[in-house]
């Protein structure tokens, strides 16, 4: 798909399959919650992983692991990254959401390749034609939107941030 036909008149005309948060397909595994001892399959596991890392990453490069920086640019908040960073619930961390994904994306911005791999990672690609939340990201990142005009679209889209 053309990324750049995403724009938000689009997005307010289209009838997406899913609110790009939970997905039909696979709404049991998106609202299941890790409970201490759960552990992930294996692949699961690497992906959270990676994807932690990347965060780490950005986290420094991007904000100078700077928590009021981040909190400004994403609206991630400093106890929700901390434990973002931490990881999996045996130490009291948390499972990196699709939406804290798409924070990180529209407030750094990253390129659209860049925003789909972290999606990936996260468990379900980039796909504006389909899901709103990520035709919301795809259109704030071709527009150089800041993270109040992605709040603001999700407000009036009715996504929950």
């Amino acid at each position: 798909m053309d990324f750049s036909m995403i724009t938000k008149e689009y997005i307010r005309k289209h009838d997406f399959d899913s609110d790009g948060i939970s997905f039909r397909d696979t709404e049991k595994d998106v609202s299941y919650r890790l409970h201490q001892g759960d552990t992930l399959p294996r692949a699961l596991a690497q992906n959270s992983t990676k994807l932690r890392k990347e965060f780490v990453n950005l986290f420094y490069n991007h904000f100078d692991g700077n928590f009021a920086k981040l909190e400004t640019r994403t609206g991630i908040t400093e106890d929700a990254m901390r434990k973002y960073l931490r990881g999996n619930l045996k130490n009291k961390g948390r499972n990196i959401s699709r939406m804290a994904v798409a924070k990180i994306c529209v407030g750094i911005p990253l390129s659209l390749d860049e925003a789909d791999k972290l999606f990936r990672l996260e468990g379900h690609s980039l796909e504006p034609e389909s899901a709103l939340l990520d035709a919301i990201v795809v259109d704030a990142l071709n527009c150089g939107d800041d993270i109040e005009a992605f709040y603001a679209t999700c407000a009036e889209l009715k996504v929950k941030i």
